[in-house]
């Protein structure tokens, strides 16, 4: 398959463009330092963490069982304490799962998904399954309609004994076990989550496992806001006495039941299964080219360190060396972990270090052949430096979109009136960018107007650590931070941000803190905090997370299940008669069998299918025939049938045949259905006949 470049990629970059402009659009409310959307992963830790909290509060006071579950939840709910730890519980886990799924879109948008990459891209979708199971696994321990309507489907659809288990007698008794697995389960793999993290950000250098201080706070107060506003609550006890109506049902995770039901289960788990696959299978589907591996030039290489410190994803090893050149250590190339950012490239002071696309000598020699050409049009030119995808977005007016980088264009923008030529540097990402290579461009006389650096906003790097290793290279260089250097950051694709700028030095009226020595005091200067500087940003945060962890509750909508007015259930566990014997007993065993227990009964073998044949009011309405289970036929044949039927008296018959020849009735008489109710014909063993059979609530 051919591999593209991030520029090739159009129909990516055309989603990402949108993508982009909503976060350009939050960042002039909130500034880039306090938008959400930049901490999706932490986000989702810090909600995990909501969840282990009021998860353990909950279980301290859950009872288990079919008898026990609803009540104890009603009174966990009786209290204000509890019905608020139920309710950010509630809103916490569905706004996990869309904040994944943000994530995922994210990382989707912006390439960040093939190559070394694929790690994370693959374990994020595990964990997504994972907590849509643990979600659905919470609401069978309300044991509500809602864990009614999961009861009956998964009982459908799984079979066996399952049915019986529910929908037979003893149900307390019967279930009790199944409610203390899915209860240990629920806590369980919740934990395994936080393993699974690890798995996630393995190839991480310097992960980040903490959200800010400030929107932890924003997501605490959207989570206790929600919570307030509208509850969580519980719908009525489950009763397999009545039939699964219109209910409302939080479509984040029981969207399946309504979905299935109108499609079927084939077809339903068939497309989620096959999109599921498709998205895990995405690195390996269309794959992007980076512009790394990097390359190192072992002569050249002093075996500093510092480009291994600097890797985001310990892509570089420094290894001993007993070469001729004096030094100790050697740094090695990862290829497979390399992404082809270049920051070890903008950490190289002896340039070492070169990208396959592009050496790092025959670069330079083309940025200053473009200086060079600006130059000899009496003209000096203004220098930009960005990144990949602020060009391929479009936040500057340029013509000209590279097909790989590192690349230089020279182009003339017009602002104002004014014809301004402008060289523009555009690397894989900002971190690429040595300070060095600047010095010579503000030597006496001045080769360029000024530098302008635009960079992704610190928290929204493509390749994580990019505008933070280029404020520490920058940091202690006092001549070059005094020439004219600018430094700007903000979302791909805003235009308006640089066209603002580029008006202001026309102009000459330049806000100071855009100067790079002011912008990065700045940033050095800033400490952790729970509260931004002013309350504007603060609140619109808290708009968007409300917003988000809002979907939790425009999710829960309706969902009508297309159940009949009324309802025959038909469920059977019974043994057909033997059809062949597994082999003989001896004569003496034979004699030593007690009276009334055949050689047939001791020893089994194949049994016959068991079929059913059900008329109501004189019209046959259902046949159907039921295998006997185990790999050699000789175990238990399961039957549960639902059969719609009108309100009212009806004359139901059940005719079976078990073993292979004779149909006998086994049920004949009237039954009356209440609307919306739901008459269970279960079989007796001992009597050999179906009775009716009213399962307890």
């Amino acid at each position: 398959m051919r591999r593209t470049t991030y520029f090739q990629r159009r129909g990516w970059r055309q989603a990402e463009r949108f993508w982009s402009y909503v976060e350009a659009g939050i960042n002039r409310l909130t500034s880039t330092r306090f938008n959400p959307l930049y901490h999706l992963g932490t986000l989702a830790l810090f909600l995990l963490g909501v969840l282990l909290v009021t998860g353990i509060y909950l279980t301290i006071f859950y009872r288990p069982g079919a008898d026990r579950a609803y009540e104890t939840v009603a009174g966990i709910s009786a209290s204000p304490l509890g019905l608020l730890m139920r309710s950010v519980h509630r809103y916490a886990a569905n706004a996990l799962v869309v904040v994944v799924v943000l994530h995922a879109l994210k990382m989707l948008l912006s390439d960040r998904f093939w190559e070394s990459r694929w790690v994370a891209w693959v374990t994020g979708w595990a964990l997504l399954g994972l907590i849509w199971f643990i979600g659905v696994m919470g609401y069978w321990l309300v044991w509500d309609r809602r864990a009614q309507w999961l009861t009956e489907y998964g009982a459908k659809l799984v079979g066996g004994s399952v049915a019986l288990t529910f929908l037979g007698p003893d149900l307390a008794s019967r279930s009790f076990a199944f409610f203390v697995i899915v209860l240990f389960l629920h806590v369980f793999l919740g934990i395994l989550i936080f393993l699974g993290f690890l798995l996630h950000i393995l190839r991480l250098t310097r992960p980040r496992w903490l959200a800010p201080r400030w929107l932890m706070v924003e997501a605490s107060l959207a989570l206790l806001l929600l919570a307030l506003l509208q509850p969580a609550t519980s719908l009525e006890k489950a009763d397999f006495s009545r039939v699964v109506d219109n209910i409302p049902v939080d479509w984040l995770y029981l969207g399946f039941l309504p979905l299935s039901s109108r499609w079927g289960n084939t077809l339903f788990w068939g497309v989620a299964l096959a999109l599921f696959l498709i998205a895990v299978a995405l690195p390996w589907l269309l794959p992007g080219r980076s512009a790394g591996p990097v390359q190192i030039t072992e002569h050249l290489c002093t075996g500093c360190a510092l480009c291994a410190l600097k890797c985001p994803y310990e892509a570089i090893e420094i290894v001993p060396r007993s070469d001729e050149s004096g030094f100790k250590s050697l740094a090695v190339i990862r290829p497979n972990l390399c992404v082809g950012c270049g920051l070890c490239i903008g950490t190289c002071a002896a340039i070492g270090i070169d990208l396959q696309t592009m050496p790092t000598s025959a670069f330079l020699d083309r940025w200053h052949d473009a200086l060079a050409q600006v130059n000899g049009e009496d003209q000096r030119p203004l220098v930009i430096i960005t990144c990949q995808r602020h060009t391929a977005l479009g936040t500057f007016p340029t013509s000209t979109i590279p097909q790989e980088t590192p690349h230089v264009g020279v182009e003339r923008f017009t602002v104002d009136g004014i014809s301004l030529p402008v060289v523009t540097v555009t690397f894989p990402c900002v971190g690429m960018l040595n300070p060095e290579w600047l010095r010579p461009l503000f030597r006496e006389p001045a080769s360029i107007e000024g530098a302008l650096v635009v960079s992704c906003p610190t928290d929204d790097c493509a390749f994580r650590e990019g505008p933070y290793w280029l404020v520490q290279n920058l940091k202690y260089r006092r001549k070059l931070l005094e020439a004219p250097l600018y430094w700007i950051e903000g979302a791909p694709g805003d235009r308006g941000l640089v066209v603002k700028w580029l008006r202001d030095f026309v102009r000459g009226e330049m806000a100071p803190t855009t100067r790079a020595q002011a912008w990065i005091q700045a940033r050095l200067q800033e400490v952790p905090t729970w509260w931004p500087r002013q309350l504007r940003p603060f609140l619109a945060g808290l708009a968007v997370l409300v917003l988000v962890t809002g979907l939790g509750w425009i999710a829960e909508r309706p969902a009508t299940t297309a159940s009949p007015p009324a309802l025959v259930r038909v469920l059977m566990v019974h043994p057909g008669k033997l059809k062949t014997v597994q082999g003989t007993l001896s004569g003496e065993m034979a004699a030593k069998l007690p009276p009334g227990l055949t050689e047939a009964q001791v020893l089994g073998g194949e049994r016959y299918p068991v079929q059913l044949r059900v008329e109501i009011d004189g019209q046959v309405i259902w046949e159907g025939t039921y295998a006997p289970s185990g790999l050699r036929r000789e175990g238990l044949a399961y039957a549960l049938e639902n059969l719609p039927v009108t309100p009212g008296n009806h004359r139901v018959r059940i005719q079976m045949m078990d073993d292979g020849e004779t149909w006998r009735t086994v049920f004949n008489g009237e039954v009356t259905i209440a609307a919306g109710r739901v008459v269970t014909l279960l079989y007796d063993e001992e009597q050999e006949a179906f009775v009716v059979f009213s399962p307890q609530p």
